[in-house]
């Protein structure tokens, strides 16, 4: 049994798509959402098909928090074994018309909470010989695109924080989803993925989890500190089409 927590993992898109992921390969999922009922409804439908799963209430900005999540799971389990930090959230202004409290909890989720988490996660499976860690960044780590420059940033932060894990204790990676289709926005994608792709096909959550189950599965036992961009292309392209 391999035991990995999932923060945000109650997230409608991305998150939930790697707890899916993770299920169908045979791990146990600590479902960890600081919306606690969006993290029950994951683990209900991980249960309906077999798999084991628990949800927990996590505020991934509040050590304690974390380090209540990872005693729990530990008293359950016995054991840890991965950390996905998926946890996020969005903002959508030019840079200098945010105001500082936007600016504050951007950091302190998308770029604090998750060196908090790996903080406090990191010596447990270290003490079982082994561990990985896979941070989510986003596209927007790689290039500008307007009204997106301090999310953006914050996701570049958090790329570079997952190079440094990496040359210090291996096995640290960090997946960049590219725009993820979801349920009721399938007509705002159709014109982004004729343009701004090179493959002809939405990326859905579900690519996302089944590369992170990759870099957390032994197979990726000599790959660590890579960024993985899951985006149909779109970074790789020069112009759109």
């Amino acid at each position: 049994m391999n035991v990995c927590i999932v923060t945000g993992g109650g997230g409608v898109r991305i998150g939930s798509g790697i707890c899916r992921a993770l299920a169908a390969k045979g791990w146990t999922v600590v479902v960890a959402d600081r919306d606690l009922v969006a993290a029950e409804g994951v683990v209900d439908e991980l249960r309906a098909g077999g798999a084991s799963a628990v949800p927990m209430a996590l505020d991934v900005t509040d050590a304690e928090s974390v380090r209540a999540v990872v005693a729990a799971t530990l008293a359950e389990f016995g054991r840890l074994d991965a950390l996905v930090n998926s946890a996020g959230v969005g903002l959508r202004k030019p840079g200098a018309e945010a105001t500082p409290e936007e600016f504050d909890e951007l950091h302190a989720i998308n770029y604090r909470g998750p060196w908090t988490c790996i903080r406090e996660v990191l010596p447990i499976p270290l003490e079982n010989g082994g561990g990985a860690i896979v941070n989510i960044g986003s596209v927007h780590a790689a290039g500008a695109a307007e009204t997106f420059t301090l999310y953006a940033a914050t996701k570049a932060a958090l790329a570079a924080l997952t190079r440094g894990i990496a040359r210090d204790y291996g096995r640290r990676n960090i997946v960049h989803p590219g725009a993820v289709e979801s349920r009721g926005n399938e007509h705002l994608l159709a014109d982004f993925v004729a343009t701004k792709q090179m493959l002809p096909t939405a990326v859905e959550a579900i690519d996302i989890g089944n590369a992170v189950a990759f870099l957390l599965s032994a197979e990726a036992r000599a790959i660590t500190g890579v960024e993985l961009f899951v985006d149909a292309g779109t970074t790789a392209m020069l112009f759109e089409q």
